[in-house]
């Protein structure tokens, strides 16, 4: 709670995918107690998971002096999100036709991103000896393995709280399928990012929240406008006691 409070005194330093990534974890909280309300307990339970699991990098980074990439953190929350906020507690499953298989492909991506940074961290300071495209090869086989084990907790639901969630095997085998899809892409871009990535490319969504649209320059300015009349008031309430006080000692 206390690095909280410090990082909303610090927000100029906040870079924008931080800040976007607090915002969601913010609506997912503020949905909790709507939902509690409407007596939707596992939703509710779901949500409490939810937001937990995308305190985890900042856990890890913090706790074990871990620096992940700036991008990792906002990604997980934004997919966890778009999964908890926007699928189940606004209805975009049924809402949109197309919306379950497009978040599988960019989650199985964000799951598979986080085990290629893993992999290829391990790779780099030398703990493991793996050749680039291995490390390609494990990420496509982490995101199936994470695939798998979400439709094993989606039967499990169906079966022990009488959901829909897995509509047929077609369904299921689709997920699978587009896990797989989102693994390959994963890995295919890691691999093109490792190998030719340029370090100033990183820079535009690290940028500090106070150097965006110059907001942090408008806010000062702000602040200097209603400190000139407050100064004025002070300053004429201190000539008006100073007069009292020399009509006091003159007479």
């Amino acid at each position: 709670m206390l690095n909280l409070v410090n990082m909303l005194r610090n927000w100029r330093s906040l870079s924008v995918a931080a800040g976007l990534s607090w915002f969601m974890k913010l609506l997912m909280v503020i949905m909790l107690p709507v939902e509690l309300y409407k007596g939707d307990y596992l939703f509710s339970v779901l949500l409490v998971l939810s937001v937990v699991l995308s305190l985890i990098p900042s856990i890890v980074e913090k706790s074990y002096k871990v620096t992940l990439p700036f991008e990792l953190d906002f990604l997980i929350t934004f997919s966890i999100f778009l999964n908890t906020f926007m699928g189940e507690g606004l209805n975009f499953y049924q809402r949109v036709w197309f919306y379950d298989k497009a978040l599988h492909v960019y989650g199985s991506a964000v799951f598979g991103l986080l085990a290629f940074v893993a992999v290829y961290t391990l790779k780099y300071t030398r703990k493991i000896r793996l050749s680039l495209p291995f490390v390609g090869f494990f990420t496509v086989i982490f995101t199936m393995a994470l695939g798998g084990l979400w439709e094993i907790m989606e039967f499990g639901v169906d079966n022990l709280f009488d959901k829909t969630t897995q509509d047929s095997l077609d369904d299921t085998m689709w997920d699978l399928i587009n896990d797989l899809l989102g693994g390959f892409i994963t890995a295919a871009i890691g691999m093109l990012y490792v190998k030719y990535s340029n370090p100033d490319a990183r820079k535009k969504l690290a940028r500090p929240l106070g150097e965006v649209f110059g907001l942090g320059n408008r806010i000062d300015r702000l602040r200097k406008r209603f400190e000139r009349p407050s100064k004025r008031k002070r300053a004429r309430k201190k000539g008006a006691n100073g007069s009292d006080e020399g009509r006091r000692q003159g007479g």
